[in-house]
């Protein structure tokens, strides 16, 4: 992101020091270090450009949303994370705990396109990149299954859109199609959308005029669509320090107005650019993205229904509470919720700041509390990038954990309390029931009944393909079942790991067989050449369907989280399938 042109900027900074070249650091790194676009295209928003903005008297209408209605507690996940759901409804995604209140499933493409009743999630259409299936209907067919299993948990699915992927072309800004965003969403069953506006791939530019009339739009044009009284869910995800006041875009009405940051932090300008110095925090109103949100918010606040701020990559000041009571001002105003967004160390940027359980915990207990703003009871909650990670800090804990420890606080407990039971959601029992899924207009067919079959089953077809899990064949005198997409060819018995399972023997006259498992998989002693730990070396011909199935390769031992392929091999996917265990010495 920014890394490496704020830090040239630091050191030209430090190579300055009298009162004017200070005030050439101000405007060099505003206005030009963070700009990267042409100023024709991005000119900065200036307070006439501010006025030109829409700028009303909010008018609140309450969503009927009952996920409203609870302290939040809202996570990303990544859709590249999630590989497969199993027939029994079980999977990484599904299996989060209820302690998560909502979910961004990221990233949609803002130009997606999508037929409705289709259930085509192909990447090339939508941008997300989970289920990847021989027919894309059959992806999200499973998709809506998994959102609505997460629903019978009380966890609300939302569509985030953009992210620092999806808005580097013309087309990404302008092709922006609502219907068919809505139509994705009614078709699987999101809560609503995300829009998670990060104009190429990071926040410097998000202030500008052109991108601030963008975001605005988005926000206004979606709203019209899928309104609050029907239950739809409209949020966004800005910078952290976009409703402070900034040079660039600032309100002076404001309690965190620009002209008020040194009372607010008890600092200097000497370290207004300043970012990584873990002792201040003035810095925070440096950026060019501060006060990014203030015009949208004035123009389209009152349409939003959370605001899940990114309070990470924000450099090294301490008082994080600031982010969230300058935030607080306008939600006071504009009617929507608060969820302030942490990081499972070790944020990108620097890293600058750990987001440690202790601060994560103490920054509950704030917004449980109301903050400066007095907005205790308001439902205010967490966000978290993301619910799949695992801190590199040896806590053990993930996404999942951070936010079991803020749902806890949030709802009333002691900070010890909580974290004390940080762990206590890996006894929620996951056994969902598997939702009916209502079929696309043209969906998938079996093979009609022809041929010689058994039992009133069909004869299994070679030529054919099996899109429909749970579809009987009769072959060989035995009746099988597919567990999930059968491409031609693929003969049952001809797989030990494939889509095929035996259900009973088709002679009426004799005692349908005991079902025999699939023979495991050799496992070779430790100490063989190219091998170890008594565990089976990995094969790149064959599936590995079962999770948890360990196997050895190149000195290590590896466990799949999902459906693996064959030649998915472990190290060769950053988002795969494998998880490292442990070392095979």
């Amino acid at each position: 992101m920014l890394k490496g042109t704020i830090q040239s900027g630091l050191n030209a900074a430090k190579r300055l020091n009298s009162s004017k070249k200070k005030a050439l650091i101000a405007t060099t790194l505003l206005l030009s270090i963070f700009t990267s676009c042409k100023k024709d295209e991005l000119e900065t928003l200036t307070k006439e450009d501010a006025l030109k903005i829409p700028q009303k008297l909010a008018v609140i209408t309450t969503n009927t949303n009952s996920s409203l209605n609870k302290p939040i507690t809202l996570g990303y996940y990544p859709s590249w994370n999630e590989g497969w759901l199993n027939d029994d409804g079980i999977s990484p995604f599904t299996s989060l705990p209820s302690s998560v209140t909502h979910i961004f499933f990221a990233f949609a493409k803002p130009n997606l396109t999508y037929i409705k009743g289709s259930y085509n999630i192909a990447t090339s259409n939508t941008g997300l990149e989970c289920y990847s299936t021989p027919d894309p209907k059959d992806g999200g067919l499973m998709l809506k299954r998994a959102v609505a299993i997460l629903k019978q948990k009380g966890i609300s699915v939302i569509l985030s859109i953009g992210g620092e992927t999806y808005w580097n072309t013309e087309e990404n800004f302008n092709d922006v199609n609502y219907q068919q965003i809505k139509d994705l969403v009614d078709d699987i069953g999101f809560a609503g959308i995300d829009w998670d506006f990060e104009p190429n791939a990071s926040f410097s530019d998000a202030g500008n005029a052109l991108n601030v009339s963008r975001l605005t739009k988005y926000i206004t044009e979606s709203r019209k669509l899928m309104p609050k009284t029907s239950g739809y869910l409209i949020t966004t995800a800005p910078s952290g320090v976009g409703a402070l006041g900034g040079l660039n875009n600032d309100d002076p009405s404001s309690p965190f107005a620009y002209n008020k940051r040194n009372a607010l932090t008890n600092e200097t300008d000497a370290f207004l650019y300043n970012f990584i110095d873990p002792t201040k925090s003035i810095g925070l109103f440096g950026f060019s993205s501060t006060g990014a949100m203030i015009p949208v918010i004035k123009a389209v606040g009152d349409q939003l229904d959370i605001i899940a701020y990114q309070a990470y990559n924000t450099g090294a000041a301490p008082n994080r509470k600031l982010m969230y009571d300058s935030y607080a001002y306008y939600a006071n105003q504009y009617g929507f919720k608060l969820a302030h967004g942490t990081h499972v160390p070790s944020e990108p940027w620097g890293p600058y700041f750990e987001h440690t359980p202790d601060v994560v915990a103490d920054l509950a207990k704030y917004i449980h509390d109301g903050g400066s703003q007095n907005r205790a009871g308001k439902n205010d909650g967490i966000m978290i990038w993301n619910l799949a990670l695992l801190s590199n800090k040896n806590t053990n804990y993930t996404g999942v954990t951070y936010l079991n420890v803020a749902n806890k606080i949030l709802n009333g407990q002691t900070k010890e309390a909580a974290l004390a039971n940080a762990f206590d959601y890996k006894n929620e029992t996951t056994n969902p029931t598997i939702p009916p899924v209502t079929p696309p207009t043209n969906p998938p067919t079996n093979p009609p009944v022809t041929g010689t079959g058994g039992c009133g089953i069909a004869a299994y077809d070679a030529t054919r393909s099996y899109p429909i899990a749970g579809t009987k064949v009769y072959f060989k005198g035995k009746i099988y079942k597919n567990k999930w997409y059968v491409n031609t060819n693929q003969v049952p018995e001809s797989e030990e790991w494939g889509p095929w399972e035996f259900v009973e023997n088709c002679d009426l006259n004799t005692t349908p067989p005991t079902t025999t498992p699939p023979t495991t998989p050799p496992v070779v002693p430790p100490g063989t050449s190219g091998n170890g730990c008594g565990v089976a070396v990995y094969d790149t011909t064959k599936a590995y369907p079962n999770p948890g199935t360990e196997v050895f390769y190149k000195g290590k031992i590896y466990k799949n989280k999902w459906y693996a392929n064959a030649n998915q091999v472990p190290e060769g996917e950053q988002w795969g399938p494998w998880e490292f265990v442990r070392v095979c010495s």
